[in-house]
């Protein structure tokens, strides 16, 4: 059965001893790097204003109020699209609904990711008062939970080496895209958290994975999509070896 977004109770921890270059970690494995500490995926850093400084991919990403375009309560709706030649693929749901808009901008919110056995759990107090799309962190914590499965390497290493190529390396540039059949214009960040990695080898085929995140003020939610492609270790043109996609569909608001 495949794991993914499924925690697993027994994680195997062949890359957890081992610090990014540049980077030390605590006595709790948090990363402590330029002036921050970064705690899990998502959450904001603990910082030191005199000596850090985010990164544009971190605020675009982390930092910014994703959710400031809804002005109703409703559902956004997000495809999810599985691929590849290295195991069956497959296509599922995702539905965000906005239960609340409070007096100081945030909104109270219900995450369904997932259906049936794949469903993955969320806390209803994570989704109090939130200005940042959930989406976006419960798709990076089953990223590296993901990643764990098909390597027997550790989530922490990969959750680290992902959060360390947001803060350094991150490539973002504007992106015009189709929504609804009109151009829609926003921003593309592109990380390749393991490409530089010295643990590669023990990753084998899966370092040079990449990850894709569009962006606009255009679509409700701002996420457009989420993409992460595992290129074919061959020619440029076979076919990936894991393709996946979670792509914003619609919004139904209440009037």
């Amino acid at each position: 059965m495949q794991m993914r977004y499924l925690l697993s109770g027994v994680l195997l921890l062949a890359f957890c001893q081992t610090a990014i270059a540049g980077e030390k970690t605590n006595a709790k494995n948090e990363v402590e790097v330029d002036g921050a500490t970064l705690g899990r995926m998502g959450e904001s850093a603990v910082v030191d204003e005199d000596k850090f400084q985010f990164s544009e991919a971190e605020n675009r990403l982390w930092e910014e109020d994703h959710l400031r375009n809804i002005k109703h309560t409703g559902r956004l709706y997000y495809a999810f699209h599985k691929s590849g030649s290295f195991e069956k693929g497959f296509d599922d749901s995702v539905y965000l609904d906005i239960l609340k808009l409070n007096d100081d901008g945030t909104k109270d919110a219900n995450l369904k990711f997932f259906t049936g056995t794949r469903r993955q759990p969320v806390s209803p107090a994570n989704l109090e008062g939130i200005r940042g799309n959930p989406v976006l962190g419960i798709y990076m914590q089953g990223d590296v939970y993901e990643m764990d499965r098909l390597t027997h390497g550790s989530w922490r290493y990969f959750q680290r080496r992902i959060k360390a190529a947001f803060a350094k390396g991150a490539k973002v540039e504007p992106v015009t895209f189709k929504y609804n059949g009109n151009d829609v214009q926003g921003e593309k960040i592109t990380i390749e958290p393991y490409v530089n990695d010295p643990h590669r080898s023990q990753m084998k085929q899966f370092a040079n994975k990449v990850y894709e995140f569009i962006l606009s003020q255009k679509i409700p939610g701002s996420i457009y999509q989420i993409k992460t492609v595992v290129p074919a270790k061959l020619k440029s043109g076979d076919k990936p070896l894991i393709l996946e996609k979670l792509t914003f569909q619609r919004a139904d608001f209440k009037s």
